[in-house]
């Protein structure tokens, strides 16, 4: 009789390989998604803190506004001599008699504001016009641009 040799043993260690490199492959991608994922996360939440920001300044605004429209609807009531003087009773530092203006700032996240001018109107179905309504920079901001990248020296 012949005898016969099994040779299995080499089937086995190069599928038990793959599978090992298989497994390994779908770790590394469910750790990469996972941390995508998470920067997505982070990305959301500071944009939904910035969004909610703008909405709270322009409510605030509004606000602003509505008190500008009723100083002036009251001080059309008024002689033209006095208006000046009761809305600057009124508005306090917000106006501006000479180009009769009522302008504020308010403040937002990350170094941001909300300026507002609003132009008083005497004659007409309204009483304020919008004459800037903007969201700037209060801070100076230096971008990091230092990276330490190999030139090759």
């Amino acid at each position: 009789m012949a005898k016969t040799e099994m040779k299995s043993g080499a089937n086995i260690g190069s599928a038990s390989l793959i599978l090992i490199f298989i497994v390994l492959c779908l770790g590394t991608f469910g750790l990469l998604s996972l941390t995508s994922a998470n920067n997505d996360l982070e990305l959301a939440k500071r944009n939904a803190a910035a969004v909610s920001g703008y909405y709270r300044a322009d409510g605030e605004g509004e606000a602003f506004r509505m008190k500008v429209d009723q100083a002036a609807a009251e001080a059309l009531e008024l002689e033209e001599k006095d208006r000046a003087a009761y809305l600057k009773e009124a508005l306090g530092e917000a106006y501006r008699s000479e180009e009769d203006l009522a302008e504020t700032e308010i403040a937002m996240e990350s170094g941001q504001a909300l300026s507002i001018k609003l132009k008083i109107l005497w004659d007409g179905p309204e009483r304020t016009r919008v004459c800037q309504w903007t969201v700037y920079n209060r801070e100076e901001y230096e971008i990091d641009q230092d990276m330490p990248v190999w030139a090759g020296e």
